[in-house]
């Protein structure tokens, strides 16, 4: 079915919304050969604007093209992870001490809500404790990284072997994130995202080691 375009909109920028959106909700899998004859006409869009859109989409990491323009949904192994929440510690490191007087009290309960209750307490809640650390910095450069911020968290990490059976650790320290920043102790939160993603280098590290 064709979408119903908002025409404020710049059409391959939304077209790549809807895109990495369906990614995002696992509808299109990593390493998936997305066909640009059947998006075109699902999508209700022409091949250039769909081009263009592929194109937004490899700068942030979502697709990569092959030499023919044949757009696949991005792979991440375990290094090419770990580079990238080595990265995104800095970011939201750095995010912490800026977001702690600006961020919204309400949002921050609603989701704190959320992530304490086992039923609501999903990867794409999760992604938002980092994507409202990013948007509260009132920084626009640390804010472009949302991309990152949804495709690791809501697509590569769940797809690993150890993620399920400790979700709830990571929700824990989740928590204690956005309680710091609540307590408007932006050091306090800093500790908290350092503990969080040494978590999850320690879980890929040990991925990586052959077993004995």
């Amino acid at each position: 079915m064709a979408f119903d375009w908002r025409s404020n909109v710049s059409l391959a920028r939304e077209t790549a919304g809807v895109i990495s959106e369906r990614v995002f909700l696992g509808r299109y899998a990593p390493g998936q050969v997305l066909a640009q004859q059947r998006l075109s006409e699902e999508l209700g869009v022409s091949r250039t604007p769909l081009r263009e859109a592929f194109a937004l989409l490899e700068h942030e990491g979502v697709v990569q093209l092959d030499s023919y323009g044949r757009a696949t949904v991005t792979k991440m192994d375990i290094t090419n992870l770990r580079e990238a929440l080595k990265f995104r510690e800095l970011l939201e490191s750095a995010a912490c001490g800026m977001a702690v007087d600006k961020i919204s009290r309400p949002l921050l309960a609603d989701l704190l809500q959320a992530l304490r209750n086992p039923g609501t307490a999903t990867p794409h809640n999760a992604s938002k404790v980092h994507l409202l650390l990013l948007g509260s910095s009132g920084n626009r450069y640390l804010q472009g990284f949302s991309t990152l911020v949804r495709i690791t968290e809501e697509v590569h990490l769940p797809a690993t072997a150890w993620f399920p059976t400790n979700t709830g650790k990571l929700r824990n320290l989740q928590v204690g994130i956005l309680e710091c920043v609540a307590e408007s102790d932006g050091k306090a939160a800093q500790r908290r995202v350092r503990e969080y993603f040494n978590e999850l280098q320690n879980h890929l590290a040990a991925s990586e080691r052959p077993i004995q």
